[in-house]
């Protein structure tokens, strides 16, 4: 599809005056909001600025006292790539600036505070005879003898539920992204439930209460409550990480006008988040430790891996020596993540210490470096240890915590 670039200028609110500004400046060089939005994505966003990220950008707008352009592009795979991240080769700039309806966690954007959170819902059209309030409720109806067609998308979170529910038979699937980047989920919906192609559509919750409204067939929408907490997702803006002072400026207008952006999506009538059922999840054990010195596979793949590698340093017991320090110690309160992170970018030496000449010639070279300060090479890319950090750190984590003694470790049989 070719890029389009559209400058949306005194329209919506998008171009304000200075005179009317906020109380915040754009940043030095910035002349205008620039957004990166799909043109074909309601309820988010079209080139008609008819979506609430479009309603939002203007607020944005509107407090900086400069007009919103935008950078239309289909958001979907290579969104962010051909968006945020890429330069005009004319210009030397990016191409725009902030990228709307973000997951609020850090990924390939850094995201700001969150303006919206929803959940997946089941949308059925009404007056056919029948209720649904979840997902086992189709179950039930088959039971009676109604089989309902059951519209989903690839990959949706219902899809476990109803293949529990015995219903896998009454699903017919749907590619989530077609060709025409003009064609979103909605359709689902908007086509397929209306039309009576399929008798109950599952999507994403802002997805299925905007075309469910927007249809002229009366329509239920069901908030997947039932799935619980963990399936709440929030949203707010992208920036790049490098853009801190970017980043900054944006919360503090979102914090300021956090009524006015409630009100706007408000006007989209997301499903509500009234009784989720909240989920406590729980942390898979990081080891496993019985009578003191019994362990699983994990833990016990961890001390052979000490005891081929890190002894060399920090010690037979992993509680340091003149070289390195004491690893019991420093893994108190630090996280797999962290540890990971930690070893494989300044721990680890490319060197196969298994092997009794290369391990003499590390050690010489370690008393020759000593007096030096030496510090051990990185072992990053070393197939047969970046598989098993994880387990290296069970053992670890396990001795640090006092769950595993000094002594040789014992595998659980299975």
């Amino acid at each position: 599809m070719t890029i389009s670039r559209v400058l949306s200028a005194l329209a919506l609110g998008l171009m304000i005056n200075t005179s009317f500004a906020g109380e915040f400046k754009p940043l030095p060089g910035q002349t205008s909001v620039k957004v990166c939005a799909d043109a074909h994505n309601l309820p988010y966003s079209n080139d008609k600025l008819e979506g609430f990220d479009n309603k939002i950008a203007a607020i944005i707008g509107e407090e900086l006292g400069i007009p919103v352009e935008y950078y239309w592009f289909p958001q979907r795979i290579g969104f962010g790539r051909n968006t945020i991240k890429k330069v005009d080769e004319t210009t030397g700039k990016f191409l725009c600036d902030v990228a709307m309806s973000i997951p609020a966690e850090r990924g390939m954007y850094s995201p700001t505070s969150a303006y919206f959170k929803s959940i997946d819902a089941l949308v059925y059209r009404t007056g056919e005879g029948y209720e649904i309030n979840e997902i086992s409720d189709i179950a039930k109806l088959k039971e009676q003898g109604k089989k309902l067609r059951i519209g989903l998308f690839d990959r949706a979170v219902a899809t476990e539920q109803l293949i529990k529910d015995g219903v896998d038979d009454q699903v017919e699937y749907y590619q989530m992204m077609t060709g025409d980047a003009r064609i979103n989920s909605g359709r689902i919906i908007s086509e397929e439930l209306a039309s009576g192609k399929v008798d109950v559509a599952f999507a994403w919750g802002p997805i299925a209460a905007f075309y469910a409204n927007q249809s002229d067939v009366a329509m239920k929408v069901v908030p997947l409550n039932e799935l619980g907490s963990d399936f709440i997702f929030s949203f707010g803006m992208g920036v790049r990480h490098q853009d801190k002072a970017w980043k900054n400026l944006l919360n503090k207008i979102l914090e300021k006008r956090k009524d006015d952006i409630a009100a706007v999506v408000a006007q989209y009538n997301m499903p509500s988040l009234a009784n989720v059922k909240q989920v406590t999840k729980q942390k898979r054990a990081v080891y496993t430790v019985i009578d003191g010195n019994k362990v699983d596979d994990k833990t016990y793949v961890g001390w052979r891996l000490f005891n081929s590698t890190c002894f060399v340093c920090h010690g037979k017991h992993a509680t340091g020596t003149d070289l390195a320090p004491n690893l019991l110690k420093s893994l108190e309160g630090m996280s797999a993540r962290k540890f990971r992170k930690k070893v494989l970018s300044k721990y680890f030496a490319k060197v196969n210490l298994d092997d009794p000449d290369r391990r003499l010639a590390f050690l010489e070279q370690i008393s020759e470096e000593a007096a030096k300060g030496f510090k051990m090479p990185t072992w990053d890319n070393d197939p047969n240890i970046r598989p098993h950090i994880g387990d290296l750190y069970a053992y670890l984590k396990a001795r640090s915590d006092g769950a595993l003694s000094e002594v040789r470790p014992e595998r659980l049989e299975k």
